[in-house]
């Protein structure tokens, strides 16, 4: 009798292990139909197949894992996390699941969560080129330039063909202000893929930041050819702010508009454009709406709104415009420098000055700043100081037409000597 219930036992054993091979055999087939499908893009179909080999297989990390990236690619992010976590918990070695948990904690800001999945997703596998991109990328983010390039530069090394991580690391090449260095990833990136957008607007924003602006005019639009953005439309608004073409610029921060229409940014930069034309009512229209969108975080409005008023002279209503930045400390410089520009036309000379110092004291690279510290010194009649704060701010600086008949006044009344060295 026992012996035969210890041959029951095994029998049951050896059903039960049977059944559960041809469990995972099902779910394995519907894994590798799901596979296929994700891998072709769709998504839709993809799921379908995943979700069956879930039901018949719960323990399926790897099911668990592909589905989160599927869910991914269709912008469902919270399932993507849950399911990479849930692939986690039954198996830590999927490195794939970590991979894609950095991702989602990428695009929900949570940068520290992001490096350390991508770091766990490279102690597993030390060769994915794709980690190194990504949390190349999070650094960047978060301003570690130095540690961002030198992961690109890994990615790089795996995968010497990989467009993207050219591209990416020109970006963080820009940060530094490493033009040739940036120039130089951009066009490798689009040679190994000429629809690499981002490779040409990186090269949009090189040439820009180097006044380049025709050459930037050209790589911003091939970046539009290829896909119509917001942002291209925006920085190509810029481009044509810095070529002094102002109606162009309307045009393009219209155009990003209509692709981002509660961007307050965007507003705030066609009203300066429409300041330039002298159209002030269109102008103070638009930095109202910047100021309707967003009246806790658009100080550009409203320091440009400051602007038109003490322009007006209703120099109260333009420091209290200046204050509500100051309040907030989020742009310090630019906000000490709109109120000196507005002590400037009160004629208040030592309170301009004093706020150019401290505008400068914390950042010693504003171009605005030099220009209203060169008005300051016009209007004292110190006119070497202020061409040599005038080429200063036109050296830093971009669109600064409001500084274009002073400069031409403080050219005029310094000596040829006194020029030279002003301009050097």
């Amino acid at each position: 009798m026992l012996e035969q219930s210890i041959q029951r036992t095994s029998l049951l054993r050896i059903l039960r292990h049977m059944t559960r091979f041809r469990r995972m055999n099902r779910a394995y087939a519907w894994f590798r139909e799901g596979q296929i499908y994700l891998q072709q893009g769709n998504y839709r179909q993809a799921l379908v197949q995943l979700n069956e080999a879930i039901i018949r297989a719960p323990g399926y990390a790897e099911a668990y894992t592909k589905r989160g990236l599927t869910y991914y690619k269709l912008g469902q992010y919270n399932r993507a996390q849950t399911d990479f976590m849930q692939a986690l918990a039954l198996n830590q070695r999927q490195y794939e699941a970590h991979f894609g948990l950095g991702e989602t904690y990428d695009l929900a800001k949570e940068y520290e969560k992001a490096i350390a999945a991508y770091s766990k997703a490279l102690w597993l596998k030390p060769d994915y080129a794709a980690a190194y991109n990504n949390r190349g990328c999070v650094y960047t983010d978060v301003g570690e330039y130095q540690r961002a390039i030198a992961d690109f530069d890994k990615a790089l090394k795996l995968d010497p063909q990989f467009a993207l991580a050219y591209t990416n690391r020109g970006l963080a090449y820009i940060e530094i202000k490493a033009y040739g260095q940036a120039r130089l990833n951009f066009n490798q990136a689009r040679t190994l893929d000429p629809r690499q957008r981002r490779a040409y607007f990186g090269l949009g924003q090189t040439y820009y930041a180097l006044k380049d602006y025709k050459q930037a005019r050209i790589f911003y639009s091939y970046a539009i050819q290829l896909t119509p953005t917001y942002q291209a439309y925006n920085n190509l608004g810029l481009v044509f702010d810095g070529l002094e073409s102002y109606e162009k610029a309307i045009e393009m921060y219209t155009l990003a508009l209509e692709l981002k229409k509660d961007s307050w940014e965007t507003y705030s930069n066609r009203g300066w454009s429409a300041y330039a034309l002298k159209d002030t009512t269109r102008a103070m229209a638009d930095f109202e709406q910047a100021i309707e969108l967003s009246p806790d975080q658009a100080y550009s409005a409203y320091l440009n709104r400051a602007w038109l008023f003490a322009e007006n002279g209703s120099y109260k209503a333009a420091l209290e415009e200046c204050g509500h930045v100051l309040i907030w400390g989020i742009q310090d410089s630019l906000a000490y420098t709109y109120r000196a520009r507005v002590y400037c036309w009160q004629r208040l000379y030592a309170q301009a000055l004093e706020d150019c110092g401290r505008a400068l004291a914390i950042n010693a690279e504003c171009a605005e700043t030099y220009g209203v510290r060169g008005l300051v010194y016009l209007r004292q009649k110190e006119y070497t100081r202020a061409l040599t704060d005038f080429e200063k701010a036109r050296t830093l600086g971009h669109n600064l037409f409001w500084l274009t008949e002073e400069h031409a006044t403080a050219r005029r009344m310094v000596p040829g000597d006194e020029k030279t060295s002003a301009e050097t």
